[in-house]
């Protein structure tokens, strides 16, 4: 009796697995071993898992006898449907190193397990029992015996090198049809067995997000999935951040005007609401720069912007959104070109000091008399910014970036409606 079946099992399995495929006479001789031998459903199971989650490496067990018995179950399975391929021998000649048995002992152990397969009838991959030569069906279980009923079954996918590849299993989630029909509608579809569960794979050589899209919404709320781009496992994150926004999007009145946040009435010059950075008044980014002396004789203050903090924070706010298909490439880059690189508030009625009543770091007093005659009064302030007064400002930068990376999808002029 083995006392460590899992490992002894997983050998086998491991075997089975070389090439990424099992044919019907493989199974066969899967289950043949396994009723032989008693092994326990369960632990079957368990190796098979542990074979398919790439968990499990050659492993010696038992008495040395059990070790022999081990390398000839091996060969059964590995000479089940041809002659050793190339990973099947490397991986019987690393397991005949492990346990000490010679090339001339190997042979001998080859030749009598190539006569117990020619000797025997054939195998039923449902139970394990044996049936003539030329029967169709098992005579124990009924099921097909014929060759063209029995396909061999991928345990692996061979990741495509370029391009979007997504993986699922097969899931009870009320969306998991609905992905299982996009994914048999991609231009590259495959299906294998790993661990008993059935996994999917769905492969956009074009690499276009957009045609990934549709399938990676509807595998929103499935937890077995990931996401491979050129040939690389990425996290699904990292891809797909954008895709609830973008399905958000499909069902606004007008998309385009969604990704510049109108439906929420706070426009951003950027075209992506991830952004989080606002046309607004109370926007902190408005407050990126640093008070200068200004004018013909360095009498007043302006503002000047530090467009190099704010592309920075652009940059880092929009990074896990950066695949998402409705990105206006460039556009924001322009905007932030287009911006005045220092603003006086005295003088630009676009815009107004950002005002505070207690000092801040970098702020300056500020003190404005409004009113007239005896109805004037003094307001002093602090000021570390500048805020924008109205849009009229935002819709003629937005024009001008627009233009000049080729339009935004939308006229600036209508965000304003």
């Amino acid at each position: 009796m083995i006392s460590d079946p899992i490992p002894f099992l997983a050998n086998i399995a491991l075997i089975a697995h070389a090439d990424k495929k099992l044919s019907s006479s493989e199974l066969g001789q899967m289950e043949a071993i396994r009723t032989e031998m008693k092994f326990r459903k369960s632990d079957f199971n368990k190796a098979l898992k542990v074979v398919g989650d790439e968990e499990h490496r050659l492993t010696p067990v038992g008495s040395f006898a059990d070790q022999v018995k081990n390398l000839e179950l091996m060969l059964r399975v590995a000479y089940a449907d041809s002659d050793l391929d190339a990973e099947e021998s490397r991986l019987v000649s690393e397991f005949c190193q492990m346990i000490g048995i010679a090339q001339e002992q190997l042979n001998r152990i080859a030749n009598e397990v190539l006569a117990t397969i020619s000797a025997q009838d054939k195998i039923c991959t449902s139970c394990g029992s044996s049936a003539e030569s030329d029967a169709s069906f098992c005579p124990k279980c009924g099921e097909s015996l014929k060759s063209d009923d029995q396909e061999e079954i991928l345990v692996d996918f061979e990741i495509p090198a370029f391009g979007i590849a997504i993986e699922f299993a097969d899931s009870t989630a009320a969306a998991f049809p609905k992905a299982l029909e996009y994914a048999r509608n991609s231009s590259q579809y495959q299906s294998c067995q790993k661990a008993k569960k059935t996994w999917h794979l769905a492969s956009f050589p074009s690499g276009a997000i957009l045609d990934a899209l549709p399938l990676a919404q509807a595998l929103s709320g499935i937890r077995n999935k990931t996401v491979y781009q050129d040939g690389t496992e990425k996290s699904w994150d990292e891809i797909f951040s954008f895709a609830w926004c973008a399905a958000q999007r499909e069902t606004a009145y007008r998309p385009v005007e969604y990704c510049f946040g109108k439906d929420e009435n706070r426009l951003n010059p950027w075209g992506c609401k991830q952004a989080r950075m606002d046309w607004t008044e109370w926007a902190d980014w408005f407050s990126y720069g640093a008070w200068e002396k200004g004018g013909l004789v360095g009498s007043k203050v302006v503002w000047r912007f530090d467009k190099e903090r704010i592309q920075h924070e652009l940059a880092t706010n929009l990074y896990k959104f950066r695949y998402c298909p409705h990105m206006v490439t460039g556009l924001a880059e322009a905007f932030i070109r287009h911006l005045p690189d220092t603003v006086s508030p005295e003088s630009d009625k676009n815009w107004t000091f950002d005002q505070h009543y207690e000092e801040v770091p970098g702020a300056i007093k500020v003190v404005e008399k409004e009113g007239r005659g005896a109805y004037s009064f003094t307001n002093e302030f602090w000021s570390n910014g500048v805020r924008p007064k109205g849009l009229s400002l935002f819709a003629k930068i937005l024009t001008k970036a627009a233009a000049e990376t080729g339009g935004c999808g939308v006229t600036p002029s209508k965000l304003l409606k």
